[in-house]
């Protein structure tokens, strides 16, 4: 549920994505017991038949939300978003999305790829990756007892210690590969086995000489009971409600939520009449019994419904728990309890293993083949969708911006030969979309245009998380402050400065930080214009364009509107003023009036122009469009265009 909160992007569960911690701990303590009471009772795993058993938990249900989510994308997604949110498919049903998510390098501008829909699959993947290996490690730690002890039942001491070596191991791999390669610390198996491990060291604990006797007379105290449940249930559900998605996890932060998962199951141990658990309650067993269908389905119906253009509105998201609570009860009851312990349960393994790799292979080849092969047939709707995804000012084609390769700045020159003046633009991906517009208003032979941009690194004198690249983006501030030297070397007549809205800035970060660039620029030239960030469209736009572009080519101008977007950055707008006001000579140039005209933003123009080639960025077609409209907002203001 913790997952569920985060996913469904409503403010009050930010950290919602610690319960994928808790659900490893807990994985960890359950496959260890249950593969420790097949070596005390015959000295051995019969590891064919814990696979098959795994694969009939798991493979049926994944694989009928594999199909029906494609399906889903194929009937309610354009072409282009349909491919782009179906990438990783072959990799979901194979169980390695993990590997894939980890190693995949996405284009700063495909917005669709970070809406996968099999995005969650990759906790499956560790998961499933981690019962391949689980079994070998205790037969090893058995055969070690063996070897100690001259006889065949397990030692829960060494046991405990094997377990205590590989959360060690794993945990400085995890805190190394967190500071160094977040992505696979994220998402690679061996960065997590220390979770899973974590589990099985409470398992192996609890398996200690005398210590059920000990455990149940300290029980005997409900208040200490409740206490360490308390305390385990305040590490997780606090976590969830304090931790964000702008910090460095797993690392260390990661160690809360999983201590607390292990309080939990070691209070769990002891549960009688006289001591209840409030855990046990039927609404949390029924939520329990379908919680795995439950994280299967929340994701694929919660992006399709994003993608639809219901992302933020409440009732439209509390409709699509409803439809994930159906859609997970219909896959449990049919799909589920029928494989894990109805009339399916009793297949052979060996058949079970066959039978799962073909069904696995077949889909992953068939969605592979599906994923490469263009359209027979290409429609007006999938030309035009690319089209318009494509339709990036110039500069993108030259390396003014190297998003957070490198931090060396490589401005681009325009109209260099005989001008006598000199604009700079110096901005974010944001504030770069407008560039076709600059030369277009300060024209050459008069005027040079100097571009330095660099993707998502806003012009704040402040550090920030980056969550695509899961740092603190050191390149943008060392990137920023170098650019900052060059155009006090430059000394340009007049500094644009474009900003998107959606960095997650305090209002005195944002005020201070872009107060300080200022003061460092505002003497070297005679105007900066600062360009606030333009709403978020709040879902694709050529995708919803093409969504409802009619066979003949004909797109419906109203089809693709949203009210309300301009409201979200109102606050950001209005701190920049104060920034602003600080110096005589800085202004604020706000353009959002053209791009939402009265608050409401349309993926459509009235001259029929694209507005958005994403979610967020202009088409510089529009953006061209606008030219003689800007002209007038910066003559208003300042007088040396010509001059």
């Amino acid at each position: 549920m913790l997952v569920i909160f985060a996913h469904t992007q409503l403010p009050f569960m930010p950290g919602g994505f610690i319960g994928v911690d808790v659900f490893f701990v807990l994985s960890g303590y359950f496959i260890t017991a249950l593969l420790h009471r097949e070596l005390e009772t015959t000295n051995s795993i019969a590891i064919i038949q814990f696979y098959a058993r795994r694969l009939k938990r798991l493979l049926p249900a994944l694989a009928f939300m594999v199909v029906v989510s494609v399906c889903l994308a194929l009937s309610l997604l354009s072409e282009g978003e349909s491919r782009a949110q179906l990438a990783s498919s072959p990799f979901a049903i194979t169980w390695v999305s993990n590997i894939y998510f980890s190693l995949v390098t996405f284009d700063y501008f495909d917005e669709l790829a970070n809406k996968d829909l099999f995005l969650h699959t990759w906790s499956l993947g560790v998961e499933e990756q981690f019962y391949l290996i689980w079994p070998t490690i205790l037969l090893l730690l058995f055969w070690l007892t063996r070897k100690a002890n001259n006889h065949f039942k397990t030692n829960p001491r060494i046991m405990f210690y094997g377990m205590f070596f590989a959360f060690i191991s794993s945990l400085s791999l995890s805190l190394y590969l967190t500071t160094h390669f977040p992505e696979a610390a994220f998402y690679q198996m061996p960065s997590r086995i220390w979770q899973f491990s974590l589990g099985a060291i409470v398992f192996y604990f609890l398996q200690g000489r005398g210590f059920n006797n000990k455990l149940t007379s300290i029980y005997r105290y409900k208040s200490l009971l409740y206490s360490l449940q308390g305390i385990g249930l305040t590490l997780i559900i606090g976590s969830g409600l304090v931790m964000h998605p702008n910090l460095s996890y797993p690392g260390f932060l990661a160690l809360i939520p999983s201590l607390g998962a292990a309080l939990i199951i070691l209070t769990g141990k002891v549960s009688t009449k006289e001591l209840a658990q409030p855990l046990s309650h039927p609404l949390l067993v029924w939520i329990g019994d379908r919680s795995y269908s439950l994280y299967l389905w929340h994701w694929p119906i919660l992006t399709i419904g994003f993608s639809l253009g219901f992302q933020g509105e409440i009732l439209p998201t509390l409709a699509m728990l409803i439809i994930s609570i159906l859609a997970a009860s219909i896959s449990y009851r049919f799909i589920e309890l029928p494989f894990w312990k109805g009339c399916w349960s009793k297949t052979k393994p060996k058949q079970v293993i066959l039978l799962s790799l073909l069904i696995m292979v077949s889909i992953a080849a068939l969605m592979y083949h599906g994923l490469r092969q263009p359209p027979q047939q290409p429609t007006p709707s999938i030309d035009k969708s690319q089209q318009w995804r494509s339709d990036l000012p110039l500069i993108y084609r030259l390396p003014c911006d190297a998003w957070y390769k490198h931090s060396r700045v490589e401005p681009c020159v325009f109209n260099a030969e005989n001008s006598t003046k000199t604009v700079v633009l110096f901005a974010d991906s944001i504030g770069a979309q407008w560039f076709s517009a600059i030369p277009a208003i300060f024209t050459e032979p008069l005027w040079k245009v100097i571009v330095l941009t660099k993707s998502s690194c806003p012009i704040v004198d402040e550090d920030f998380f980056y969550t695509r690249i899961k740092r603190v983006y050191k390149v943008c501030s060392n990137w920023r402050d170098t650019a900052i030297e060059e155009i006090i070397k430059i000394k340009p007549d007049v500094i644009i400065i474009g900003n998107s809205a959606a960095n997650n800035f305090t209002k005195t970060q944002l005020l201070e930080g872009s107060s300080r660039i200022l003061n460092k620029l505002h003497k070297i030239t005679s105007a900066i214009f600062i360009i606030p960030g333009t709403p978020n469209l709040g879902f694709d736009g050529p995708g919803c364009v093409a969504r409802h572009i009619s066979p003949k080519g004909h797109i419906d101008i109203n089809s693709c509107i949203t009210k309300g977007r301009t409201q979200h950055i109102k606050p950001v707008i209005d701190t920049l003023k104060q920034a602003s006001n600080r110096f005589s000579n800085v202004h604020i140039l706000n353009l959002n009036n053209l791009v939402c005209p009265k608050g409401s933003c349309n993926a459509i123009s009235t001259k029929g122009h694209i507005v958005f080639r994403d979610g967020q960025h202009l088409t510089d077609t529009f953006v061209k469009s606008q030219v003689p409209f800007i002209r007038k907002k910066i003559e208003l203001i300042y007088d040396g265009l010509e001059n």
